[in-house]
């Protein structure tokens, strides 16, 4: 949404607002609506990354992660002072694939969250709540192991929008910011050691800026960004003995997607993102979106449809009134006859 031009999206927007006037019935005049935006939605984000993670104090681990997330955005509510928001529900299913020396481990997990997103001309402010839980198996040189983890979040993404010639051309900054908490819980490895680690808090900065064309329904866009991990370390215990803290390195990340909305109703995108620094891979994403709510097709067909009501409407008195003028003295005299018997019949049965 926030990549369209600032008129399209105030269109979108105030498009709740319209007169209705009504031609069959003149005493009606005109009505005021206030019916809100049908921004209803539902859509699906399959992602996947494929990248090695040098870790300080650690080792090199080749990664990689793919995930499905599915959600779904509510109606768009006006708020005071020009505000508008929309919300978001979402859960998703991320796995991941992890290899480094002598250790070769696959993770499953779900999460589940809330958005809540606040658009005010252009600058707009996102914030989300997540919650997750994952389990994950390794084989070492020692043999099979399990572990199982809690995670939760928040985050928030803040941006807005610098536009030139009527919206053609957005330069787009933002800042991304979150906080993580994930839990390991205690186990024995396979060696019959026990693990014991306390829980993991970090704290993740992503400013970065897009530069977007609009260009007839298709939105090409260009992404870079710096990614810092902080308090991104853990205290963890073999057999009472401290190993290693270990965390992720600064890394840069940049990038190119394409977004296409067809009719008001569907919109998608593709993204492919380098990451260079602490993390070296690409994260590749796309996106589909289907509106639950009317497209410009259908808004049209609608408008059609009135109008051919409207015309079913006053057609047969007009029909009507063309046989009447055909008709002749003696076969006007005849219909009068039967319209006050028709009548009488009526009023003898009441």
């Amino acid at each position: 949404f926030i990549n369209m031009s600032f008129m399209e999206r105030t269109n979108i927007i105030n498009e709740n607002n319209y007169a209705l006037s009504t031609d069959f019935n003149q005493n009606l005049g005109s009505i005021k609506l206030e019916m809100g935006r049908n921004n209803k939605a539902v859509w699906v984000k399959p992602y996947t990354t494929f990248e090695s993670i040098d870790l300080k104090n650690g080792p090199k681990v080749d990664a990689i992660n793919y995930g499905t997330i599915i959600g779904f955005d509510s109606d768009i509510h006006k708020l005071k002072k020009g505000w508008v928001n929309v919300g978001t529900a979402y859960i998703g299913y991320n796995g991941a694939q992890l290899k480094y020396t002598g250790v070769d481990t696959s993770t499953n997990g779900g999460i589940l969250g809330l958005t809540e997103t606040f658009y005010k001309g252009n600058f707009w402010t996102a914030l989300t709540v997540t919650a997750g839980a994952g389990v994950a198996e390794s084989s070492t040189i020692y043999g099979h192991e399990d572990m199982t983890s809690l995670m939760a979040g928040i985050a928030s993404k803040t941006g807005y929008n610098f536009e030139f010639k009527g919206g053609k051309f957005i330069i787009q900054p933002r800042m991304f910011m979150s906080y993580s908490f994930i839990n390991t819980f205690d186990y024995r490895n396979a060696a019959g050691v026990k693990i014991d680690s306390d829980p993991l808090h970090t704290i993740q900065l992503n400013p970065s800026v897009k530069f977007i064309e609009n260009v007839k329904g298709w939105q090409p866009y260009v992404s870079v960004g710096m990614v810092w991990n902080l308090l991104n370390e853990t205290k963890a215990q073999a057999n009472g003995v401290k190993l290693p803290e270990m965390h992720v390195k600064p890394y840069v990340e940049y990038g190119v997607g394409l977004q296409k909305t067809w009719n008001d109703k569907y919109a998608a995108y593709g993204q492919a993102m380098l990451r260079n620094g602490g993390r070296k891979g690409v994260a590749l994403s796309f996106g589909f979106r289907m509106a639950l709510g009317e497209g410009k097709a259908q808004k049209a067909e609608v408008r059609k449809n009135k109008t051919e009501t409207n015309k079913m409407v006053t057609s047969p008195i007009q029909r009507q009134k063309k046989v009447l003028k055909q008709l002749s003295d003696i076969q006007k005299a005849k219909l009068q006859q039967t319209s006050r018997t028709a009548m009488n019949a009526v009023i003898a049965k009441i």
